[in-house]
Order: C-alpha cells, then structure tokens, then sequence
C-alpha cells in the first residue's frame, strides 16, 4: 500500500508538464535487476552552486554526458548556465569562476531543470557525492511539479570505497574527486566546471566499472547490491 501510494504520487496526471509526462512515460521500460551494465544508459552529471547549502543555495551551472556501451558520447551531452541573482561568495566563485551577470548565454532555474529531465529519461544518474546534486535537482523540479527524480542514482566516491573495502581506514579526502583522478591517472582539465566535472567522472566511472566486473559485478542488481 505505501510503495502504491508513493508510485501514484510520482505517475503523470493529466495537468502534468509535457516534459514531465514525456518523462515519466520513459520508466515504463524501465531497466530491470538483470540488465547487463554494458546495456545501461548512464547520465554522468554535476552542478556548480552558489555554495553548499541546498535550501538557500542555488545552481549556477549544470552539466551532463552520456555513457552508452561503456563509452562516454561526447555527441550525447548537456550544459547549462543558469541565470541567478545572488551576492556572490568569494569561496564559491574561486572554485568554479562563475560570476553573477557573467558573459555566459545563461537560462533560467526552470529552463534548465526542463531540458535536463528531458536528457535524462530513464538513465542511471551518477555523480560524485551525487546525494547533493540530486537533491539540487529536486529543489527545483519540486517548485515545477511537486515531484522529485525518479531515476536510480549512482556515486562514483561510494563506487570507490567499495572496490578499496571497508576494512581498512582512509585518511580524509581519500575518496574525494582530485584524490580518485590522482590514483586513476585521469586528467582533471576543466576541473570544477560542471561539464568539465561530469566528464571526468564519467571517465572514473568506468574505470570503477571495470574493477567492479573483474569482481563479478555484472548486471544492474549487483551494482546497487
């Protein structure tokens, strides 16, 4: 009764946004627990905000790609800069650059969330720390539909800790995003722009993929095991 209850609450109702039904409508196909991952379609995405507070903090900068068949389709992505007015942070805008009234074709808050949800559909979502990005998302998507994010999410930093194992203690920042790029020899050029960062997560994405299968790690349900 109760997954009924939340499952009506998130289906398409006929004064629904066009972008919602459309939305909604894809996860009637929904992947199932025996999917292979090579099959899954993977939303790698990041946002960039005015700090780090999601009920007063606001999203300046929104970016996406695609990972199909294990390889990331650069012709398959998304970015947005987001026009907002707010006192700017110095400890923000020294991290991504952005300033308010900046250059940058921007769009609205809505605008973009729209043209995000409609690249979704019904792909894995991954981010790094994706909890906060995520909840980001629903902010604004609750404001335009009172719905949040129907999509299976995935964290590339919990990804990480689970090939290293529990067992062992870290330091601090052994799993954050510069850390993981050093140890897997990626290249952090654009590093905190949200394109940038969604690209290499995306490439981080699949180098934890690959150690994952050499474990067995081979269809959607043992990915979220």
């Amino acid at each position: 009764m109760i997954f009924d209850f939340f499952k009506n609450k998130n289906r398409a109702k006929p004064g629904d946004p066009e972008f919602w039904k459309g939305y909604r409508a894809s996860f009637e196909h929904d992947y199932r627990k025996n999917t292979p991952i090579r099959e899954l379609r993977f939303v790698v995405f990041d946002t960039e905000t005015t700090g780090l507070d999601v009920r007063k903090d606001h999203i300046l900068s929104l970016g996406a790609v695609s990972v199909n068949n294990w390889q990331i389709d650069l012709s398959d992505s998304l970015e947005c800069y987001v026009r907002q007015a707010y006192q700017a942070n110095g400890e923000s805008v020294e991290v991504h650059g952005i300033l308010p009234n900046g250059r940058k074709e921007t769009v609205d808050e809505g605008y973009a969330i729209r043209r995000f949800i409609s690249y979704c559909q019904n792909a894995v979502l991954v981010g790094h720390h994706v909890n906060f990005d995520v909840a980001m998302v629903n902010k604004v998507l609750k404001g335009l539909t009172g719905r949040k994010l129907l999509n299976k999410q995935v964290d590339t930093a919990v990804l990480a800790r689970r090939l290293a194992g529990d067992s062992q203690v870290y330091k601090q920042g052994t799993f954050g995003l510069d850390s993981l790029c050093q140890q897997y020899h990626i290249p952090m050029s654009d590093r905190h722009t949200a394109a940038g960062d969604a690209y290499i997560t995306a490439i981080l994405l699949l180098k934890l993929l690959a150690r994952l299968e050499k474990r067995g790690v081979r269809t959607l349900g043992q990915l979220f095991r």
